[in-house]
């Protein structure tokens, strides 16, 4: 390589006669072509711009000029131009650049400098082009620096950190054309004397501080071409005046924060090509005036853009890219799309279109990439994309698209297809397999049948296969080995069945495979262990069985991923829900890339290797429901990123590790369940991210420490069920975000601290069965016994529990003192004795003389003994059966307070009759009132059932859900006990039959659908074991005197438990809101419950009943038929109630429909959780 010295002085070299050039800003390109006239250009391998090299200047044989720019430079009094671009000069510019009075051209770009812009270049009056960008220069741009280069035609100031306003003093830069300011901190407003910039053609100012209203003076600038503001926070609407820059062909306002409607005026920038408007909150229709112009590029995503797309559309007969994802157009796709023969890039997505696909959309050919993903759009894709023949990427996500998947898909050049959350049936058609060209193919959330043929293999290019949440079944083919460039493989929630086929570790590019949720047998085979680039293993919920994989292992070990790869989830390892058994391998240890182990409910055995704590990526740990044994390894206090532990349900014993105190980032610990003893280490006390703690059903003993009350972000406390002894910490009133604390069926004494009973957020507090004693405090949450339960505590006295304290005779100083005392209370004593003789004698006479009163009685008498055998009760004082609270008994309600309260069940006290029973209103002695269900008989089970199932459902709190208070059995008769809700039912208000009730507003109707949603959430997913309603519908949605939400009636079917799939055999419901799939599978699913709510939030949005007489069988035959064919015909807005419909509210309106409709998806695999359902909500 002799040449090389030779190019090194070459490259240095520089000239200083009268036209002097330094010019080092085109080295790059200037030596990749040097490169390129080689005869052997192999010879300079590192001569790359992919390379890892950051720079040329790192290419070998290639120096790069750094250090500071030296003073003597000034030297070269006839130098006109100094380029010193890309080179790693730092430092500042010295101030000795004025003397060279002849420059002409001075670029400093893509340096290092910094400092404060010199004064001194103001001296270079003779400067044309000034290139400053890309270095670390501060301060502001003072006046004079724009009034000292009168001849100025290009300025560059971008990406350094220049700060401050922009002086009016711009404008005298009268000659200047290309002006460019971004990527600084600059603020304020632009200066309207921008417009006398009369030559200006280029004007970027990106991602600044610049706010608005702009200045109309910009549209004096008539040689203007390229606009830039984009990344501004303007604040403010787009000038009309912008309409008047004739020779504008970019303008781009992207992120600048703008508002109002795109202005019509702007279809006289006649020569307007690129037009960006995208991230905005600009609202209206697209104005007729665009049509006008000839645009390449029209991007207008995630604004709030509304009505129907325009037919006119098609007189853009050039437009190259339509981007409008992300607003709220409306109606079908036009047909005239197909005028616009050079469209490559089409992207709908996220708006409310309806209809099918028009076939017409590839009616030019040339269309590349289409998304119409998160809309409403249904019908068939058969022959619509036939046309598409030069289709590359094809996004349907998010629609309610039925039919099969189109053979004919597998004729175009499709490289990306992604098909997730519709209603596709049938069988993925064998000759998609066959594409040469297929990369990604996404068909999750379907309804997809069939097998996985062998002729997957053939599909050689593929790097992305999901068929999540699909109807296959079969075994995998073997043949799916073949996919050597496979990446991501996800077949969760299928029917799949057979052995995992060990050819999968001949996909050696995997970095997710999920094959979780199906019917996979056998063991995990060991070649899995050999994917070195896996990060994401996921085989949950199958009946694999066996040991985990042992051997030293290459998966989740590599640290730096693949730019290319397609990994959705780092560090999973999800074996949970299997029949594994054996040990925990200690090779699990070296897996360093891991961030979550989920091994829960398995039959694993042993003890917990100590090598996991080696995981410093460690965040979540899940071993609960297995039969672990030994302690805790102390080790796992040095896992520091752990924020989730759950070792409940095992057979652990020893101690609490003291090194837990280390675990500062732990927001959950979950030790239930297991045998654990000694005391609980004060070093807990460190974990101040801790939000759940849960220690309940161990062996641990010893006090309670004070230290606990420094865990200052914990929500939930359970550590019942253990021997814990002493007084409860006063200091626990510290946990002002405590919400749950149970301390239940422990040796703990003394006092209940009043500074717990009124913590601010506690909802739920169980100190029952301990040895508590004194006075219940009056304060907070211990005044309610339906959140605080306070049972089995013999001492315990006071007016909360409705038991009175006994007086401490020493603690009168007077014997006079005791004498009164005794003295009053015998008067009154004799009073109360001489009063009751009186009544007595009264009424004895009244009822002698009152038949009507006499015969009452009698009935009266015979219902109490009536109640009093069937009890079961060996009392002998009639009708004094306590009903079994949940919490401390209310008032010590009796079955005959009851009985009496709702006036032996009359009529005139219903409030309700539903499928399980009737409610009546009933007022308890103590001014308390209550709702009483008496079940129907036919409804109820047997008693020890029921009493079971009744405990449960007690436990079930939250402020979304009626609180069961109490029941009672006795028989067949079966009473429970709810809260009143003052406004009764959803139904009530919604119907409103009498007239006598106001409109439910918009507030109160969105205040109802997100509670409601908040509170069946909780019953899917914040419950074990989880609860499936089974008849949601408007008249079970009760409300509080605020019109809070609360649901009704859940668990009065059969309870489901996590074992059980979380389905079950018993089908409730109500006409109306029973989803499709109930009448042809005896299963009911949370999915189930979610359609059911469904029909109400069309219910809030149409103020229409679910059935009836105005739902023709030709419109529907019922309101989710009826509002599905409006929409199809896109006129969605015609199902809005019209006693809420207004402009400002339409749109919110539309959203809560939209909502609506995906939780009336079909198939229950479309519908969202109720989680997603209650996040779509609260986004309103």
């Amino acid at each position: 390589m002799t040449f090389l010295p030779a190019l090194f002085l070459w490259f240095l070299f520089f000239s200083v006669s009268d036209t002097a050039i330094v010019d080092l800003s085109s080295e790059t390109s200037s030596l990749l072509s040097f490169k390129l006239s080689l005869e052997n250009p192999s010879r300079l391998s590192s001569w790359n711009v992919s390379s890892s090299s950051s720079s040329h200047c790192d290419w070998v044989g290639v120096t790069c000029l750094f250090g500071r720019i030296p003073k003597e430079i000034s030297t070269l009094k006839n130098l006109k131009e100094l380029r010193l671009a890309g080179n790693q000069f730092s430092g500042k510019i010295p101030s000795e650049i004025w003397k060279l009075k002849q420059l002409q051209t001075l670029d400093l770009s893509g340096n290092s400098l910094t400092g404060l812009l010199p004064s001194q270049l103001s001296e270079l009056h003779q400067l044309l082009y000034l290139d400053l960008s890309d270095n670390h220069f501060s301060g502001s741009l003072p006046p004079s620096f724009f009034l000292s280069f009168p001849a100025l035609s290009s300025l560059d100031v971008s990406n350094n950190s220049l700060s401050g306003e922009i002086p009016p003093e711009i404008g005298k830069l009268s000659n200047l054309s290309d002006l460019y300011m971004g990527l600084n901190s600059f603020s304020g407003q632009i200066p309207p004397e921008v417009g006398n910039i009369s030559l200006l053609k280029n004007f970027g100012a990106p991602s600044c501080f610049f706010k608005g209203p702009l200045p109309k003076e910009i549209s004096k600038l008539k040689h203007l071409a390229k606009l830039d503001l984009s990344y501004n926070p303007l604040k403010c609407s787009i000038p009309k005046s912008f309409g008047e820059l004739q020779n504008l062909s970019i303008l781009n306002l992207v992120s600048a924060e703008l508002i109002g409607l795109i202005p019509p005026e702007l279809g006289k920038c006649k020569s307007l090509k690129t037009l960006m408007l995208s991230f905005n909150s600009l609202s209206g229709s697209l104005p007729l005036e665009l049509s006008e112009i000839p645009l390449l590029t029209f991007s207008a995503e995630r604004n709030q853009l509304s009505g129907s797309l325009p037919s006119w559309i098609g007189k853009w007969k050039v437009l190259d890219s339509l981007l409008l994802a992300n607003n709220r157009f409306s109606g079908e796709i036009p047909r005239e799309i197909e005028d616009c023969p050079m469209l490559k890039h089409l992207s709908l997505a996220s708006n409310l279109l309806t209809g099918s696909i028009p076939r017409e959309l590839c009616g030019s050919g040339s269309l590349e990439e289409i998304d119409l993903s998160g809309n409403l759009l249904s019908g068939t894709i058969e022959e619509v994309f036939n046309g598409c023949s030069s289709l590359v990427e094809l996004v349907l996500t998010n629609n309610q698209i039925n039919g099969s998947i189109p053979e004919d898909l597998s004729k175009l050049p499709l490289m990306a297809v992604d098909l997730d959350s519709n209603n596709f049936t049938g069988e993925i058609p064998k000759s998609l397999w066959k594409s040469t060209n297929l990369m990604e193919f996404s068909a999750s959330y379907n309804r997809l049948e069939g097998y996985l043929p062998a002729e997957i293999g053939n599909a050689a290019s593929l790097t992305r296969l999901v068929l999540s949440d699909n109807q296959l079944k079969g075994e995998i083919p073997r043949e799916i080995g073949k996919l050597t460039s496979l990446s991501v493989l996800n077949l969760n929630s299928n029917k799949l069945q057979g052995k995992i086929p060990k050819e999968l570790g001949d996909c050696t590019c995997l970095t997710t495979l999920d094959l979780g949720n199906n019917n996979l047998q056998g063991q995990i085979p060991d070649r899995i262990t050999g994917l070195s680039q896996l990060q994401c293993l996921v085989l949950s919920y199958n009946n694999l069985s066996g040991s985990i994989p042992s051997k030293p292992s290459a998966y989740f070990h590599q640290i730096d991923m693949p730019d290319l790869s397609f990994l959705q989830h780092h560090g999973i390892f999800d074996l949970s829900y299997n029949r594994l058994s054996g040990s925990i391998p200690e090779e699990l240890g070296n897996c360093v890339v891991l961030v979550e182990i989920l091994l829960s409910n398995n039959h694993l055995s042993g003890e917990i290797p100590a090598s996991l704590s080696r995981l410093t990526n460690l965040t979540i740990l899940d071993l609960s429901g297995n039969a672990l044994t030994g302690s805790i390894p102390k080790e796992m206090g040095h896992s520091l990123k752990l924020q989730g532990l759950n070792l409940a349900n095992n057979q652990l014993n020893g101690y609490i590790p003291e090194s837990f105190g280390l675990l500062d980032s732990l927001v959950k610990l979950n030790l239930t369940k297991n045998k654990l003893d000694g005391s609980v280490p004060a070093s807990l006390g460190n974990l101040k991210e801790l939000t759940h703690m849960d220690l309940s059903f161990n062996n641990l003993s010893g006090e309670l420490s004070s230290e606990l009350s420094t865990m200052v972000k914990l929500v939930g406390l359970y550590i019942e069920q253990n021997k814990f002894t002493g007084e409860i910490p006063s200091e626990l009133g510290n946990l002002t975000q405590l919400e749950y604390l149970d301390v239940s069926e422990n040796l703990l004494s003394g006092e209940i601290p009043t500074k717990i009973c009124g913590l601010p957020n506690l909802e739920f507090l169980n100190l029952a069965k301990n040895n508590l004693r004194g006075e219940v405090p009056s304060d907070g949450v211990c005044q309610d016994p339906s959140k605080a339960l306070l049972s089995g505590n013999k001492e315990l006295c006071g007016r909360v529990i409705g038991s009175d304290c006994k007086i401490d005779g020493t603690k009168l100083t007077h014997a006079w003192g005791i004498a009164g005392l005794m003295l009053g209370f015998t008067i009154i004593v004799f009073v109360f004795v001489f009063s009751l003789r009186r009544w007595v004698i009264t009424k004895r006479v009244k009822q002698r003389d009152d038949p009507e009163r006499m015969e009452e009685s009698r009935l009266k008498g015979f219902v109490d003994q009536n109640l009093y055998f069937l009890s079961g009760s060996r009392s002998r004082e009639p009708l004094s059966i306590n009903i079994a609270m949940f919490e401390q008994p209310l008032l010590k309600v009796r079955l005959g307070d009851i009985v009496e309260a709702t006036d032996h069940f009359s009529k005139k006290n219903i409030i309700g009759d539903g499928g399980f029973g009737t409610v009546y209103k009933a007022c308890l002695p103590g001014g308390k009132t209550v709702a009483v269900k008496k079940l129907s008989e036919a409804k109820t089970q047997g008693n020890r059932e029921f009493m079971a199932e009744m405990e449960t459902l007690g436990k079930v709190k939250h402020p979304n859900l009626v609180s069961l208070l109490g029941y009672c059995s006795f028989s067949d008769e079966k009473l429970l006990v709810y809260e009143y809700m003052v406004n009764g039912s959803l139904d009530h208000w919604l119907r409103n039959q009498t007239g006598m009730l106001e409109v439910l507003d918009w507030s109160k109707r969105l205040k109802i659908a997100v509670g409601a949603a908040r509170g069946l959430a909780f019953l899917h997913h914040g419950f074990i074991p989880h609860i499936i309603h089974r008849d949601i519908k408007a008249s079970n949605i009760l409300l509080d005197g605020d019109f809070e939400p609360k649901v009704a009636d859940f668990g009065l079917a059969r309870l489901i438990s996590a074992c059980e799939s979380h389905v079950s055999t018993v089908i409730a419901g109500t006409f109306g809101y029973i989803p499709p799939e109930y009448g042809q599978s005896a299963r009911a699913t949370t999915k189930g419950d979610v359609y059911s709510f469904g029909v109400i939030l069309l219910e809030l949005v149409t103020g229409k009943e679910p059935t009836g007489p105005d739902f023709k069988e030709s419109e529907g035959g019922n309101l989710v038929g009826w509002v599905t064919q409006k929409i199809n015909q896109g006129k969605a807005v015609d199902v809005l109630d019209p006693l809420l419909v207004s402009v400002a509210l339409k749109n919110s309106l539309l959203r809560l429909l939209q909502i609506a409709m995906v939780c009336l998806a079909e198939t229950p695999a479309n519908r969202p959780n109720m989680l997603d359902v209650l996040k779509a909500l609260k986004d309103i």
